[in-house]
């Protein structure tokens, strides 16, 4: 009896929502994008002959010229951000031992995150015409372009994580785990998405999970800090129209086209995450959902005796309310 009674203390795999009104992921993130490319003059001989246009070198040269430059989009700064989500867990109270699979959080899923966005610029020397102004080449020209985006942020658990409990009383415990995962997020830069960029990671997670009945809620921290390098990022560009200030003379703007294909991304992050997941567990033998097996269950067992296909009586699942069921009331007494 002592036996059944251990067992039943252990929880099955139990599924729990993350309370986005009271859970949030905030930080600071700074991004930066290397992307070689080219700059040519906003001009076409037919279709906008009074436009600018781009000539290599101090002197000579006609016509429009494609240049070739190197261009390195960043952008950053500090967000706040409700998050959602789900997990699993099941709890062994028995062993002090916590389950957890599938987690999945998530963020901005609202409301995108802006920053500022800079582009910084390294350029061979070139000519511009209409305006005329010369851009001595080897230094990078850093322009304030606007804003920029986190369109989305995701963490999805890899694999099944057992995490070690320690009670504080019958019906709480505290933990501290890491669970491993890959963090996928999508920017956007001139209005253009960058695709879904994911790398693995860790997640730790503290927290308290408590039992009330068959009430389970989970309340954790996690502080995450990261350094990514994405090779061949899935973002590009093509004659995408941008007003650079002149440099010599200073005080006007030439009108350019860029385009430009994304080779490394780097990323920066610092994360808070706060979380808040309750759900209801279902207990072996529990007929009526209170959290309790006992004499209200036999009867529930009892009352509807025989043939009883999909009904909550039928523990078994095979279709009858008979013996077996009754049996599995009895070992979760």
């Amino acid at each position: 009896m002592l036996i059944t009674s251990l067992v039943s203390c252990s929880l099955l795999l139990t599924p729990l929502d993350i309370d986005a009104s009271i859970s949030s992921i905030s930080g600071e993130f700074e991004q930066s994008i290397y992307m070689p490319g080219t700059l040519i003059g906003n001009w076409d001989p037919k279709t906008n002959p009074e436009g600018t246009s781009t000539l290599p070198g101090i002197w000579g040269g006609s016509g429009n010229n494609p240049i070739e430059c190197e261009l390195t989009p960043a952008f950053g700064g500090p967000y706040d951000s409700s998050s959602a989500g789900s997990l699993e867990v099941e709890i062994d109270s028995v062993n002090n031992q916590m389950t957890i699979t599938n987690l999945h959080l998530s963020a901005f899923d609202d409301e995108p995150a802006m920053f500022p966005v800079s582009l910084g610029m390294l350029y061979e020397t070139f000519r511009t015409v209409q305006p005329d102004s010369l851009f001595p080449g080897g230094i990078q020209v850093d322009i304030p372009l606007g804003t920029g985006s986190i369109v989305s942020l995701q963490f999805d658990q890899e694999f099944e994580i057992v995490a070690d409990l320690v009670q504080i009383d019958s019906q709480s415990w505290t933990f501290d785990v890491v669970i491993p995962v890959i963090t996928t997020f999508e920017l956007a830069i001139f209005e253009t998405p960058s695709g879904p960029l994911s790398s693995p990671g860790l997640m730790p997670l503290t927290g308290t999970v408590v039992q009330t009945g068959n009430q389970i809620q989970l309340t954790s921290t996690s502080i995450l800090e990261s350094d990514e390098v994405i090779e061949d990022p899935p973002f590009s560009f093509e004659d995408v129209p941008f007003d650079v200030p002149t440099i010599l003379p200073p005080g006007d703007f030439a009108p350019l086209l860029f385009s430009a294909n994304a080779e490394l991304a780097t990323s920066s992050n610092a994360i808070s995450i706060q979380l808040v997941a309750t759900g209801s567990s279902a207990t072996p033998g529990d007929v009526d959902g209170d959290g309790i097996v006992g004499v209200s269950d036999l009867l529930a067992i009892i009352a509807v005796w025989g043939p009883c296909q999909g009904c909550d009586e039928d523990l078994t699942g095979d279709g009858y309310v008979n013996v077996t069921d009754l049996l599995e009331v009895i070992a979760n007494w």
